[in-house]
């Protein structure tokens, strides 16, 4: 048997590079189709959610096995890598609208200028919330407990981070917020250097807020003694691999100033709550959902006006 396929179109969005697949999948893309297609687009719009099947046109090889997102290495036919035999890829998106031979979609992460093998109604969206997609993702945690982290990693998804790191600090604070951008940046940078994440190490040089930030999102911690603590007052960390080599994230000494500067109406609850110690319920209520509000604003903030940026190597 010797197949051969025609694309009946192509995609358009402003994926450029196979890593912005996760971080640029909720944008909007396009299904170009060629006109001589459009008629099958008929009462489409009658599904919310559709599968594209698409061809990897950029990947000239396969390998059998190999690493995923997560690190862990798994058989080509139980992962969703682009290398495969046949490079055919299948993605689940939500359906925008139809207009003539054009499909607009969201959740594709397929690359700008991808050939379109086929469209079919999905079967089911890849978030809805019922018992077996629960059961999934429940298996999906035993076989790796930080799946969810990693993809909201690879996705940029900070506020999906600082609510999980919420979770185990027990509030949410700018310092957190901190942790949880730093960190995910810099882990997104060293997987950029390199797809083998295995062993990460990392040097904390604080005991604040941000500390926890580190830990849940690294993945590094004083447990499993892949944290070492080095104690001087600098909102800094340092992430390395089994080899030695990788970055230094510290805050810039500008960033506290940033960020003051940038949520003004807290400092005036600040002064009230903390320094003057007011026992007003309604002031402390407002100064609690201010806390929450900031921490989660700080995650907007430009990324090189907060922190540098560094190699290293042991």
């Amino acid at each position: 048997m010797n197949p051969s396929f025609t694309p009946i179109g192509h995609v358009r969005n402003s994926i450029r590079e196979p890593r912005e697949g996760f971080s640029k999948k909720n944008e909007t893309s396009i299904l170009d189709l060629l006109p001589q297609f459009a008629e099958g687009l008929y009462r489409l719009d009658d599904s919310s959610y559709i599968d594209v099947l698409f061809y990897f046109d950029r990947s000239d090889s396969y390998q059998l096995q190999g690493p995923i997102f997560t690190g862990e290495v798994k058989g080509v036919f139980a992962s969703r890598s682009p290398r495969r035999p046949n490079g055919i890829g299948v993605t689940t998106v939500r359906l925008q609208k139809v207009e003539r031979n054009k499909v607009w979609v969201s959740g594709l992460d397929a690359m700008d200028g991808t050939p379109i093998l086929d469209i079919k109604p999905g079967s089911m969206p890849p978030t809805t919330e019922t018992a077996e997609a629960e059961t999934l993702r429940r298996e999906r945690l035993r076989n790796n407990p930080r799946f969810d982290v990693i993809r909201a990693i690879k996705s940029e998804d900070l506020e999906e981070l600082l609510l999980g790191a919420g979770q185990m600090h027990g509030h949410f604070c700018p310092g957190l917020a901190l942790g949880v951008k730093a960190t995910a940046y810099a882990m997104n940078a060293l997987s950029g250097m390199s797809d083998n994440m295995e062993d990460l190490r990392a040097i904390l040089e604080t005991k604040s807020c941000f500390a926890d930030g580190l830990q849940y999102v690294s993945g590094c911690t004083l447990g499993n003694q892949a944290l070492r603590l080095k104690d001087l007052e600098q909102t800094a960390f340092t992430l390395t691999r089994k080899n030695g080599k990788g970055l230094r994230v510290a805050a810039r000494q500008e960033a506290r100033q940033l960020i003051q500067e940038s949520f003004p109406q807290f400092n005036a609850l600040f002064q009230q709550v903390v320094i003057q110690q007011s026992q007003s319920p309604q002031l402390k209520e407002d100064f609690r959902k201010a806390t929450r509000d900031r921490a989660f604003a700080v995650l907007q903030l430009p990324f090189d006006q907060l922190f540098t940026m560094e190699e290293v190597a042991d």
